[in-house]
């Protein structure tokens, strides 16, 4: 897999989950376009890249969104950015692709679709078992925000839900750039004339 294809991929779909994403939200529930990338690469790329593109993703995800944090000696609370959860919620989004992708077939959209839908819901619940543990011993809100885990869980099943249906299209617009990513799996059963790459 080609990083300079992904970071800019990754980076895009990023930048139009905060700016445009929200204005397709349907009440709670919010599509997002980074879990359609990274299921596509889980679709394609080696194990090991794989893994490492949810690791980047999930670092990117752990930086954006900052925390309020109480410190003692400081009685103003500050928000900082915890590194770890959306970590472990993309590797944990990413495996179960990684095991069904033997058994889809790569090429038709709505497998990408329903990769990115499981991405998204496995992701989600590992983020809020991951804040829910937080939150016992070290956070006064938990990092899903105000209400319930039980709420939180349902609003990202259906925020997952939506963003397969819509992930059609951006599943689509991958597909035509599938030359450029030389995976090492987008051989001739999956994308016809498309060359076998490394996939470091």
């Amino acid at each position: 897999m080609r990083w300079w294809v992904f970071l800019p991929a990754m980076a895009i779909a990023l930048s139009l989950d905060v700016a445009f994403m929200p204005v397709l939200a349907l009440g709670p529930f919010e599509p997002r376009l980074w879990p359609v990338v990274l299921a596509f690469c889980a679709m394609y790329a080696s194990r090991e890249s794989t893994l490492w593109a949810a690791l980047v993703t999930g670092l990117w995800l752990d930086a954006a969104h900052a925390t309020v944090v109480a410190n003692a000696a400081d009685p103003v609370p500050s928000a900082v950015p915890i590194i770890g959860p959306h970590v472990l919620a993309c590797l944990a989004g990413a495996w179960p692709v990684l095991e069904l992708r033997a058994v889809l077939y790569r090429r038709n959209v709505l497998a990408i679709a329903f990769a990115a839908g499981t991405c998204a819901a496995f992701s989600a619940l590992a983020f809020v078992a991951i804040a829910g543990i937080r939150a016992a011993y070290a956070d006064t809100v938990p990092l899903w925000g105000t209400g319930s885990g039980a709420a939180a869980v349902g609003v990202d099943l259906g925020s997952a839900l939506y963003t397969a249906v819509l992930g059609l299209l951006p599943a689509r617009l991958l597909h035509e750039t599938l030359a450029a990513w030389d995976f090492a799996t987008a051989g001739p059963r999956f994308a016809p004339g498309v060359r076998i790459g490394r996939d470091p």
